[in-house]
Order: C-alpha cells, then sequence, then structure tokens
C-alpha cells in the first residue's frame, strides 16, 4: 500500500507543478473660425454677436437674454473678468503691484445645447462653455478646426460648471470622418477665492514663509467678497494645508489643461484631433475623462500630464478615464519638469486601440498612473517611464512589465519570446527605464528585450506593424514584474497531462478494489 501511496504522490506532485503555470439634440450651429461666422444654416451666415466690454455684456447677461454664440474680449466667471496674475508672479517679481488685469483673449461662448460645428483656423481666441443649469447634450463638432490660444494662460476649450458633480450637460467633442483638427492652449491661472470681508478668517491656514506672504498680499487675496464667491461659475478648488507655498490661495479655480472641463467630458468621432499644450495639461477634467467608440486618432502633446482626471477636492465622486479609441499618442514634451502620459485618479481602463504613453524622461513619472486600478482589457499598449503602476490582474488581456538600466532615447526596442519569435518592435523617442507591453496576441512562457540591431518591416509611428527580418541586436537585462500571462500548453504537454489524467483515474480504481478486498 505503501508504495502506491508514493506513486500517486508523484502523479499529484506532477500535476500541481503543472498547474501552477496555468493561470444630441437635432439643432445644429455651424461656426466657421476664418470669418467669426455661424449660422443655422450653412447658406445662411450671420454674424455672431461681439460684447466689447463688461458693461455691455452684463447688461444682456443679466436679463438671460444672451444668444447661442456669442464673443467677448474677456472670459467671465460669473462676477468679473477673469483676472490672470498669480500669486507666484508678483513673487517672482518681488513686487507688491497687485494690479490685475483681464484675460487678454477673445472667448467664442457656447450658450445653448445640441450640435455646434466648428471648421476653419483662428488664433488667439478660446472656446467657454457654460454648462451651469443647463441639461441636455453638448456636442462640440470638430470640422477641419484649428484653435490656437496664442498664450499660455488660458485652454483653447473650457467646460464650466460650478458643480464638478452635475451631470444633466453630457458635453461630448467629435471629430469628422476624414477631418484634421489641431487645439493649442494652456492654463488660466489660479485666483484666490477667499472673501475679502473674511481675511482675517483664512490667516490660521498659513505659517512660515506662507504667512510672509499672506500678510503681504492681503489685497490680492480680497478680490472678491463672500457672498461674490458663492456665484463664481468655474468649479473652485480648497488647498491642502500642507500643500500651500509661497501664499498660495486657500481657495481657487483653475483649468490646468489645452482643453480643461469641470465635469465630465467625452471624446468620440472618426477624425484625427491633435491637443498641444502650452502650459500644464493636455486634456484634463475634474469629472470622468471617456474616449469611446473604437474610432478616431488622437495626439496629445503636454507640459504635464497629457490626459488627466483629478480630485481636486474631497468631494469629487467621479474621476474614472477610459480609453476605446483606434490610436493614441500621449506624450510629455522633453523640455517639461515633469508630467505622467496618462494619469487617472480613478479607475484607468483601456479597452482598445493602439496606445502609446510616453512619460517624462527625467522625472519620477509614469506612463501610466493611476489611483484606484489599471485596467487593460484590449489593443496594443506601449508605455514607458522612470516609474509604473501595477496593472491589474483583473484585465482581461495580458501584458508584460520590465525594469532596467536606462535605455537612451532613439533606440530600437525588440521584445521575443522563448522561442525567438518576435513579440514587438518599436523605437523609442525618450530615454526609459520601464516597459509595459500588451496584446491581445500575446502568448508566451519567457522572453527576451533586445536593443539595436537592424530592422526590415514596416513601421508606424515608431511601433513596427510587420517585420520581415531582425538581426545583431544586443540582449539587455531586466527585472520582470507585475506579469499576467497565461500557460499555453503545446501539443506533448498536452498529451503528458492526458496520461497523467488517465493514470490517476486508474490508480483511483485500483486503491478502491484494494481497500475492498483487505475489508473483506
Amino acid at each position: 500500500m505503501s508504495r502506491i501511496i508514493k506513486y500517486f504522490s508523484i502523479l499529484l506532485l506532477l500535476v500541481v507543478s503543472l498547474s501552477i503555470n496555468v493561470s444630441a439634440s437635432s439643432k445644429s450651429i455651424y461656426v466657421n473660425l476664418n470669418n467669426l461666422k455661424y449660422s443655422t444654416d450653412k447658406s445662411n451666415y450671420k454674424s455672431i454677436t461681439v460684447y466689447d466690454t463688461l458693461e455691455e455684456f452684463l447688461k444682456v447677461y443679466n436679463s438671460n437674454s444672451l444668444p447661442s454664440i456669442y464673443i467677448t474680449n474677456f472670459l467671465f466667471d460669473g462676477v468679473s473678468s477673469v483676472k490672470t496674475p498669480d500669486l507666484d508672479d508678483f513673487i517672482e517679481s518681488d513686487s507688491n503691484d497687485t494690479k490685475i488685469k483681464t484675460l487678454d483673449i477673445k472667448v467664442i461662448n457656447i450658450n445653448t445645447t445640441g450640435n455646434i460645428e466648428f471648421s476653419g483656423k483662428i488664433t488667439g481666441a478660446m472656446i467657454g462653455v457654460n454648462t451651469n443649469n443647463v441639461k441636455g447634450n453638448i456636442n462640440i463638432v470638430l470640422n477641419n478646426a484649428s484653435i490656437d490660444t496664442d498664450s499660455k494662460k488660458a485652454p483653447a476649450i473650457y467646460i464650466y460648471n460650478k458643480d464638478k458633480n452635475y451631470t444633466d450637460c453630457i458635453v461630448t467633442i467629435k471629430t469628422l470622418s476624414g477631418t484634421k483638427n489641431y487645439i493649442e492652449g494652456g492654463k488660466l491661472k489660479k485666483v484666490s477665492l477667499i472673501g475679502s470681508d473674511e481675511l482675517s478668517k483664512y490667516s490660521s491656514y498659513y505659517s512660515n514663509n506662507s504667512l510672509t506672504n499672506y500678510n503681504k498680499y492681503t489685497s490680492y487675496y480680497g478680490i472678491y467678497t463672500s457672498d461674490e464667491v458663492k456665484n463664481i461659475l468655474f468649479a473652485t478648488v480648497e488647498a491642502d494645508n500642507e500643500d500651500l507655498q509661497d501664499g498660495d490661495p486657500y481657495y481657487f479655480y483653475k483649468a490646468s489643461g489645452a482643453i480643461s472641463s469641470d465635469i465630465d467630458l467625452y471624446f468620440e468621432g472618426y477624425g484625427y484631433l491633435k491637443v498641444t499644450s502650452k502650459n500644464k495639461e493636455g486634456i484634463e477634467t475634474k469629472g470622468n475623462l471617456t474616449f469611446s467608440g473604437g474610432t478616431g486618432d488622437y495626439e496629445i502633446h503636454a507640459q504635464d500630464d497629457c490626459l488627466n482626471t483629478t480630485t481636486a477636492t474631497k468631494d469629487n465622486v467621479r474621476n474614472d478615464l477610459t480609453i476605446n479609441v483606434n490610436s493614441l499618442l500621449a506624450i510629455v514634451d522633453t523640455d517639461a519638469d515633469e508630467g505622467d502620459a496618462i494619469d487617472s485618479n480613478g479607475k484607468l481602463i483601456i479597452n482598445g486601440g493602439t496606445i502609446y504613453a510616453f512619460a517624462h524622461p527625467s522625472s519620477p513619472d509614469a506612463g501610466l498612473d493611476s489611483g484606484n486600478g489599471i485596467y487593460i482589457n484590449g489593443g496594443t499598449v506601449i508605455v514607458t517611464g522612470n516609474m509604473a503602476d501595477a496593472v491589474s490582474n483583473e484585465s482581461k488581456q495580458k501584458f508584460l512589465y520590465a525594469s532596467f538600466n536606462k535605455i537612451e532615447s532613439d533606440t530600437l526596442i525588440v521584445i521575443k519570446d522563448q522561442n525567438d519569435n518576435i513579440i514587438t518592435a518599436f523605437n523609442t523617442q525618450r530615454s526609459i527605464q520601464n516597459l509595459l507591453y500588451s496584446s491581445s496576441e500575446l502568448n508566451y512562457t519567457s522572453y527576451k528585450i533586445y536593443t539595436g540591431g537592424s530592422i526590415d518591416g514596416e513601421e508606424s509611428n515608431g511601433l513596427y506593424t510587420k517585420i520581415n527580418s531582425y538581426t545583431n541586436g544586443e540582449e539587455i537585462q531586466f527585472n520582470e514584474a507585475n506579469r499576467q500571462v497565461d500557460f499555453k500548453m503545446n501539443d506533448n504537454s498536452s498529451f503528458i497531462l492526458k496520461v497523467l489524467i488517465i493514470e490517476i483515474i486508474l490508480l483511483g480504481i485500483f486503491v478502491t478494489i484494494y481497500i475492498i478486498k483487505n475489508r473483506k
């Protein structure tokens, strides 16, 4: 009997060792940016109303009779014209001059639901979308549109609402098939929202140099009264005490991206959209950010995070970032100070598309960064950075991860499986120390990474979609972690497993017969 148990134990051990490896409204408005004209009928253009002064604008604003589309020479925040200076401006210039200037930029204001289609080119202007108390869908349709603020101080498209959790208005930016669209803008700098009648109440939030600067710039902090603060049309931000520096305001609002939204923002369509940030982030929301449909080609260049959903305050409840496109390139500019390529403070979910996510090459940033889990469920994903957040093992698609000594920019990287088959090959656009790769066709038991060498094949945006040959690469050492792959059995291992199962069944029958006989 002891021999039977020993034989059974050996078979069981073999089986266990194998099992470890299995693992909108119909209303439409057309805006020709070249001539700043619009019409509900393309054949009948009308001039857009322009309000040159705040006084002229307020007369119509207070009577609730603003047109569907209008132009102002300022961005209105609900109280006055937006102020551009930041406290840092004063501190850097070592000046106590708190004269506030209005934002010197034209604003094309959208004051309606439905489809608003933009075409043509304009510089020195931005699009402002007031969604406060608006119910319905607003579709910003880009038809070979080019919008350049010609400024680092304002986003090119700003969707604003004082309530970050407002969901009665759905804003979607759509690109038409066959079109190429370009958006360039910056960051709307923070403005103090401490009421001038309550300044003494907030002095306790500051200490040391921050308190000194607070006392020095009290006139700046007191731009509004506490009642006026309640009328601000933009989402406000409450700073953490520990983050206050250089006399930062305790309450402020800001639009951090070339495209910014205080509420959820959606992207869809079949066209091409390039977003370039001249200051800070590329596309930023204080709610969810969603790219849907599995179509559209996007290219995001930023001076900070390319895509970002931010938990700017404790009362935010939605910060998920979901991507399903044809292609998306998110690349932090090398002359920036820092930046993650794709940063979600909620969940980060990739469902499809060819995704490149390249973080800043020098700062401790990641290609994919998430506060509540990264899930890769589809697409071809190539991610680089100096840091790497873990990808959830609940992801529906396999991925591999490697960290290594720095690989310099403009280097060919080739990944091979255990049979020397090429998994993928691409050219780096910057120095990297971490690499994440995922594909629906990814099956391997081990892999090797090579740099340099000669490659022949078809390449698109740095990724080789077809490889005819590869020679003379240098294999590099790396650390492997955060790996989620299935063990794919070959014909021999499948046959062995079947034999073991049959043997176990026969052994069980033999043991049963043996026990019955001994009982007799």
